[in-house]
């Protein structure tokens, strides 16, 4: 049996008796891009609120591409309801569990939103990473003027608190709602922590292009799932919630389905804590030995301890060659793409998705990511 060279190295960490991080950096200098969204679940939202459940992988794919390849984690705040209570998620590399937890957002909360609070709290409240190469960003999405709240928490005072520790504020205001006055609240909140203002339309400004690739990387992403080797208590509850995002994902439309096959081939798609073979390439304390037989998928029980290792580098190998196939196609989803918004005049300019991804490509740059172009 030929092996690919992640899945040889699956194979040796096994045969050796304990799984250990390879050719990787220690996880203390391992770079790190850290996402904070702030989303206004107010009245009048749900339709940019949809729209991020649509294109949050999309957004993935851009972080995706920033070389050196970082770890990514995504925590969720929903504020809009005065002092509370907010809906929050803690900063996660589980993508498929911050996919989960998006989901349910809406905009049935209150009508007061509290952004200097929401600000405060995405700071002080996420434990957010350190280390040599680590970008920290917050994303305050909302459609009023940023001055509200008790005083204590304006904006004016927890802007400049967040970049004092090294965190981005960027600003994305959506439509033209109390227009006169909100775009200059945001633009000065933003500047305050060193971020970004944009302007989105109301509606989210999703730009949606159907592509020849779309239905074949639906189905390679579903192939990818065959080659999960679950482990622990969880496994059957992932394995599950990673189906139940696909599904999700397709009843959108393809186009994010296929997306979501771009993210699951990256190497920030990460399920460590209930895969083997992910376990098996970035934990350095993990021993298949230690694991009970209940632990382990059915069909590796009765395996002897060389079976085992022969199946996970079998399982390995076929997820290194679905990934392949399903970078290929998107590189010529991506061309596809790019080619049908300039023939058809498309602007994406306004829309969630586009507005994230150009500024989270800006600012990594300045800490020394570098990214690869769409199409290449």
């Amino acid at each position: 049996m030929r092996l690919g060279i992640g899945s040889f190295i699956v194979a040796m960490m096994i045969l050796a008796g304990s799984f250990c991080r390879a050719a990787e950096a220690p996880a203390a200098e391992k770079p790190r891009i850290d996402i904070v969204f702030c989303i206004d679940c107010s009245g009048s939202m749900g339709p940019v609120i949809e729209t991020a459940k649509q294109k949050v992988w999309a957004i993935v794919n851009q972080v995706a591409r920033a070389k050196p390849s970082p770890e990514l984690r995504i925590g969720l705040i929903g504020y809009g309801n005065a002092l509370g209570p907010f809906r929050t998620f803690a900063l996660s590399n589980d993508l498929d569990e911050v996919y989960k937890n998006l989901l349910p957002f809406d905009d049935r909360l209150g009508g007061d939103e509290f952004v200097g609070l929401a600000i405060h709290k995405a700071t002080t409240e996420m434990k957010w990473a350190e280390g040599k190469q680590v970008m920290k960003v917050i994303y305050v999405v909302g459609n009023e003027t940023a001055h509200q709240g008790p005083a204590e928490f304006d904006y004016t005072k927890t802007a400049p608190a967040a970049i004092a520790k090294g965190i981005v504020v960027n600003a994305i205001y959506c439509g033209d709602y109390d227009y006169a006055t909100a775009p200059p609240t945001w633009k000065e909140f933003a500047k305050l922590a060193d971020g970004s203002y944009m302007e989105i339309a109301g509606q989210g400004g999703a730009v949606v292009v159907a592509t020849p690739f779309d239905q074949e990387l639906t189905e390679l992403s579903g192939k990818l799932n065959t080659t999960y080797v679950g482990y622990g208590a969880q496994r059957g509850t992932k394995v599950a919630q990673q189906l139940a995002n696909d599904q999700q994902a397709a009843k959108y439309n393809l186009s994010s389905a296929a997306d979501r096959a771009g993210s699951k081939a990256s190497s920030q798609y990460y399920n460590a804590t209930w895969d083997l073979i992910d376990a098996a390439k970035s934990d350095k304390n993990f021993d298949l030995k230690k694991l009970k037989d209940e632990e382990l998928p059915e069909e590796m029980r009765k395996m002897t301890p060389d079976e085992r290792t022969a199946y996970l580098a079998k399982k390995s190998n076929e997820r290194d060659e679905i990934a392949e196939q399903i970078k290929g196609l998107s590189v010529k989803r991506d061309a596809f793409i790019k080619e049908e918004v300039q023939k058809k005049g498309l602007d994406s300019n306004k829309g969630f998705d586009q507005a994230v991804r150009k500024s989270i490509t800006e600012q990594a740059a300045k800490n020394g990511f570098e990214f690869e172009k769409e199409g290449k």
